[in-house]
């Protein structure tokens, strides 16, 4: 059991929210934890809390949410085609000031592109 869990309260037989209340010593150690119901209040026992969902992925949760299949994971690979962006050039000059191009000393963005492109090694 666990504060925000639901529960049918076994005083007041109303559906409700499990309330925790933290009671610490006077180094801040956590001395003891009670579990309330949030509507009448009243104290719970510590009962085992209930079946967790088994661990599974992002994807799979959506899915059975939605109700639909599975989405496949989309990877990209970086190809010879690629957009050829200065940040990426070896003749790209990172300053704090002003960031320039090594072969023209012109003042650059990181996404300018040129014909003299240089691929850096990464």
């Amino acid at each position: 059991m666990k504060n925000g869990d639901k529960i049918n309260c076994p005083h007041c037989g109303e559906k409700s929210f499990v309330k925790e209340k933290k009671e610490f010593d006077d180094s801040f150690s956590l001395k003891a934890s009670t579990f309330f119901c949030a509507l009448c209040g009243r104290k719970l026992e510590n009962t085992p809390s209930s079946p967790k969902v088994k661990n599974s992925s992002a994807a799979d949760r959506l899915s059975a949410l939605l109700g639909g299949e599975k989405v496949q994971k989309v990877s990209f690979e970086k190809t010879a085609d690629d957009g050829h962006f200065c940040l990426h050039c070896v003749h790209y000059l990172k300053h704090p000031f002003m960031t320039r191009c090594t072969i023209t000393l012109k003042e650059i963005e990181a996404t300018d592109s040129c014909e003299k492109f240089e691929c850096k090694d990464e």
